[in-house]
């Protein structure tokens, strides 16, 4: 494919404070002082605890991360933007292909061979987040040429995983297969959301009619078969039809669940608050379920100090409440933060809490970057690559971006 070339239509150095700027440079200080390879105009994504490159390769989830977060960071560093827009070029020249039904993501690309991941299997993670930086490149820096680009993907990601008969999308497609029947989740109704879409929603004005029947599809899907009112815990697993995945037993339950989609699930429906292509019922009922995860989630046995002052665990077993999983997850933290800060000052203290604690615990003050798992004491897990096929930069800044959003009442 032709490199895409880019050109910055509009300087958008903030003149409005953004909270935690020194947070955002640090981080990706880190990655551009121990992964950026100027050569190539990209970054690794292999990176240990010490800021060693453990492979050559390049993954398309953790770079289009990468763009994410050096996109938005323009606003705080101009020369930002310029990187950005070469590691979204190599993206476009090197992890990308095309078959009939249009272009899509590959995995990885592996320097020290010169090959891409030439896999016919194709998730929803993948192929969203890939999306992910472009969207937010185009956001601050509209360019006609990249938007072009950005429809050529989304059109193609509607072809290989939408449902037109029950509506929703396929977790995974294979190339020679097709739609993989069996492969709805949870996570395929929200990923397109979150990863790309509404933030495609927002900056692409002229073309929101292309992004808003998936938008409106999948968060009614949401709100009909993805909370379970009983348990208090998100349902993940579906069949095609979005029938929840029954659980055998209590021992054994179909899926185990993580608090930060329970926070997720919550977000996505206190978003829709913006969404003018809703009614203002739809709004209300959204606003509403979105509130009641929230105070459900909150109430859960799954803080170690009964609040939020010290995080919460990773993993439960949703028909006990039993954690399975004592460490904490760097991202399901920012997912907290950013359902807490749609939710306005509601959960003011709670915000508070959970936001002194993610700045005190997760970055690495000595070596820069942070770390992916605390243990329950809040020990960081130093065997945890800080940089891998999904984390890179975007996380902490999509959250922060989020507590910046709320400070302006955005």
């Amino acid at each position: 494919m032709a490199c895409l070339y880019f050109s910055c239509t509009e300087n958008q150095t903030v003149t409005n404070p953004i909270k935690h700027k020194n947070d955002i440079k640090l981080l990706i200080k880190f990655f551009d002082d121990n992964a950026y390879q100027a050569s190539l105009g990209t970054f690794y994504s292999e990176i240990d605890n010490n800021g060693q490159i453990v492979s050559q390769k390049i993954y398309n989830v953790a770079l289009s991360r990468m763009i994410y977060g050096l996109a938005y960071a323009s606003n705080i560093d101009t020369s930002y933007l310029k990187k950005a827009q070469s590691a979204s070029a190599f993206q476009i020249n090197k992890l990308t292909a095309q078959d009939s039904l249009g272009t899509y993501f590959n995995s990885y690309f592996d320097i020290s061979s010169n090959t891409a991941d030439s896999s016919s299997s194709l998730d929803i993670w993948q192929q969203a987040y890939g999306l992910c930086g472009l969207s937010e490149l185009y956001r601050n820096a509209p360019n006609d040429k990249v938007l072009s680009q950005i429809h050529q993907f989304h059109d193609s990601f509607i072809s290989r995983f939408h449902d037109t008969v029950n509506g929703g999308f396929y977790g995974n497609y294979d190339i020679q297969k097709g739609k993989i029947s069996g492969s709805k989740s949870l996570q395929a109704l929200v990923y397109p959301i979150t990863a790309y879409m509404e933030n495609l929603w927002l900056a692409d004005a002229a073309n929101r009619s292309k992004y808003e029947p998936f938008l409106k599809e999948n968060v009614r899907i949401a709100y009909e078969n993805g909370w379970n009112e009983n348990l208090g815990w998100v349902n993940i697993k579906f069949d095609d039809a979005w029938n929840v995945c029954s659980h055998p037993s209590s021992e054994n339950p179909c899926f185990k669940v993580s608090p930060g989609h329970n926070f997720q699930l919550a977000s996505l429906f206190l978003r829709t608050k913006n969404w003018d292509f809703l009614t203002a019922e739809e709004k209300a009922k959204y606003k509403n379920l979105g509130i009641a995860i929230l105070n459900t989630t909150l109430s859960k046995p799954i803080y170690p100090e009964k609040n939020l002052s010290q995080g919460f665990y990773s993993e439960v077993n949703p028909l006990t409440n039993e954690v399975s999983d004592k460490r904490k997850t760097w991202w399901q933290h920012c997912e907290a933060l950013i359902a807490l800060s749609l939710a306005g000052e509601k959960y003011e203290v709670e915000s508070t809490k959970l936001e002194q604690f993610y700045f005190n615990a997760f970055p690495d003050k000595n070596k820069g970057g942070e770390f992916f798992y605390l243990d329950k004491d809040n020990v960081p897990d130093l065997k945890e690559l800080k940089g891998n096929i999904g984390k890179s930069t975007y996380h902490t800044i999509e959250m922060i971006r989020f507590l910046n959003r709320k400070l302006r009442n955005t």
